[in-house]
This record gives C-alpha cells, sequence and structure tokens, in this order.
C-alpha cells in the first residue's frame, strides 16, 4: 500500500502520512530500554522507513548520534524526502538564555546540525520547546528570522508542551509547523490547538501517538504512580480488540483519524512496527461512534500524560 501525503501547512513540502521519529536511533529511549542500537540497526530502519515509502524523519541536535546517522544514511538527498530538526532544548528545560547569549547557542546548534546532516540549510527547524512568554517577546523569532534570511534554514516550526505555547505560537504568525503530542490518552490539543493551527494552515506533527510506550503492552512496566494510564490503555485494548484490532494500531488510527494532523510519528529501530503502522493506516479512521468511546479515556493531568514529568522508567 502507499502512504497518502499530506501539505505539511504552508511550506509546499508534502510528508507522508507516518514519519519516522529518529530519537530511539540516536539515544536509548523508551520504557525499560537501557542501550543505544547499532549503527547497524539504525541504519537498516532509516532505509526500510524510505522503502515503505515513508518521506518525513523527524530528529533534532539533541538526540544523541540521530543526526549524524541520518546525515551519514544519505536519505537526505533523496528528492522525496523532508527531514526535520530541533534546535534549543535548552528553552524545554527552563533555562532562558537572552541576547548574545542566546543567539549564539542557537547558532552553534544549527551550525552542528548542517555538517552532521551534511548539508548546507535545513529543510525544517523546529525550536525545541520554548514557553508563551518566550514566544511572545519575540527574541527567538528575532533570531530565527536571521538565520533563515542567510540561507541555513527553509521553514520554521516549534515542537511544544502543553496548550498555552502552541497557541502563543499560532498567534506570532510565524511558525510553519507545530509538533505536538496528541493520542487517545492525551487529547488536550483537541479543543483549541488543532482547530486553530487548522485554520492558520500550519502544519501538525505528531508525536507520542503510542505515548513512550503506554498504549503498548510495555505500559505494564510503569511504576505504580501512572497506575491511571495502566487503567485507561487497558481500556482502549479493550476497545480494540473488540475491533479485531490491536493497541497501537488503534492508537496509530486514532491520530490519523484528525484532520489537522499532517503526519503522526512512529518512534522505533524494529521494521516490523513500521509494517504494522501502515496496516493499521490501512485499515482507514476511525468511525465517530468508536472515536466517541476513546474521547472518554482522555486524561488531562499533565503529570501523567507528558513523559517529561513521569518518575524514572
Amino acid at each position: 500500500m502507499a502512504l497518502t501525503s499530506h501539505p505539511l501547512g504552508s511550506t509546499k513540502l508534502n510528508v507522508s502520512s507516518i514519519g519516522l521519529g529518529t530519537v530511539e536511533i540516536g539515544l536509548p529511549y523508551g520504557i525499560g530500554v537501557t542501550t543505544l542500537p547499532t549503527d547497524k540497526e539504525a541504519d537498516r530502519i532509516l532505509k526500510t522507513a524510505v522503502d515503505l515509502g515513508i518521506t518525513y524523519f523527524d530528529t533534532a541536535h539533541s538526540y544523541g548520534v540521530a543526526e549524524e546517522r541520518i546525515g551519514r544514511s544519505g536519505i537526505a538527498r533523496l528528492p522525496q524526502i523532508v527531514i526535520g530538526t530541533k534546535c534549543a532544548q535548552f528553552l524545554e528545560k527552563g533555562q532562558d538564555p537572552r541576547g548574545p547569549e542566546l543567539e549564539q547557542a542557537i547558532r552553534s546548534e544549527v551550525e552542528e546540525s548542517l555538517r552532521r546532516l551534511r548539508t548546507d540549510s535545513l529543510q525544517l527547524l523546529q525550536l525545541h520547546g520554548g514557553s508563551a512568554e518566550q514566544l511572545e517577546r519575540g527574541e527567538l523569532i528575532d533570531i530565527l528570522r536571521r538565520i533563515k534570511d542567510e540561507g541555513k534554514i527553509q521553514h520554521i516550526g516549534i515542537a511544544t508542551r502543553g496548550t498555552d505555547a502552541p497557541l502563543a505560537a499560532i498567534e506570532t504568525n510565524f511558525f510553519s509547523t507545530i509538533q505536538t503530542a496528541y493520542s487517545i490518552l492525551d487529547q488536550r490539543m483537541a479543543a483549541q490547538v488543532f482547530p486553530a493551527a487548522f485554520a492558520s494552515n500550519i502544519g501538525i506533527i505528531n508525536r507520542s501517538v503510542l505515548l513512550k510506550g503506554a498504549l503498548t503492552s510495555s505500559v505494564w512496566h510503569l511504576p505504580p504512580a501512572l497506575d491511571p494510564l495502566k487503567e485507561n490503555s487497558a481500556q482502549a485494548a479493550a476497545i480494540a480488540k473488540k475491533l479485531s484490532t490491536d493497541l497501537p494500531s488503534l492508537a496509530i488510527r486514532f491520530a490519523t483519524s484528525h484532520p489537522a494532523v499532517s503526519t503522526i510519528l512512529i518512534g522505533t529501530i524494529e521494521p516490523r512496527h513500521l509494517h504494522s503502522a501502515l496496516s493499521a493506516i490501512k485499515e482507514g479512521p476511525l468511525s465517530p461512534p468508536v472515536l466517541g468511546k476513546l474521547s472518554n479515556l482522555a486524561i488531562a493531568d499533565p503529570n501523567l500524560v507528558d513523559p517529561a514529568h513521569w518518575p524514572s522508567v
């Protein structure tokens, strides 16, 4: 089955309905994961994704060796491939440098990403965080605009947490894409963020559709503090069973059922997971009655649905 493509907001780029999230090829990432994939494993998943028709690859300066592995693979030179990377994760960590210090930090990461990805211009650079207040201040936007004017960036987006920051990003009329989390368990974006982004022709890159494994069998490895995730995940699994499918497939179909979403990210080093995701996509969007049942499983507490707040797992 050929993957469908969608316009990525106002960028004039087209991306496949499934994208590959690459944090797992750069860092030990996921519930219970402690080791880094080998170069061979990383190359295999990148090439498999290309062969399956995936055209969007999402990475970041802070994803360990992910950018280097993507650059070394050569996939960025393929005409259909779109690489989105991120800079300034220190914003997400709560740091707030200003003036020349801020600009130098961003420029340094941009230059490193260009070198690692072996390109002269980044197709899509996303701020890796940033609060509503930082965005409204305007300094971040001014810096990114200058770097874009130099030809080092083609399109600019932002990867956010919560609802305040993406809504502030939309208000700036500057960002072409917003990357945010949306899943069966975390539906906070549906009420305001997605409609506002859609109305402004901003592309939505949807991460965490499996909520770092909480919508897979790995959910049972989570600590007791996250028991509400286990309970609602189990209810979603029961719905999946009635539909003769599995929980990850249901989660993927849920995410792709929202019209505002341009692409959903599947983070994996296992080709079989990509094959399963494509099979789920083939089943099409979920029906309104099923979506209604799944809407009741949403959890609003960010301490539960944002892995940044989870205890060590």
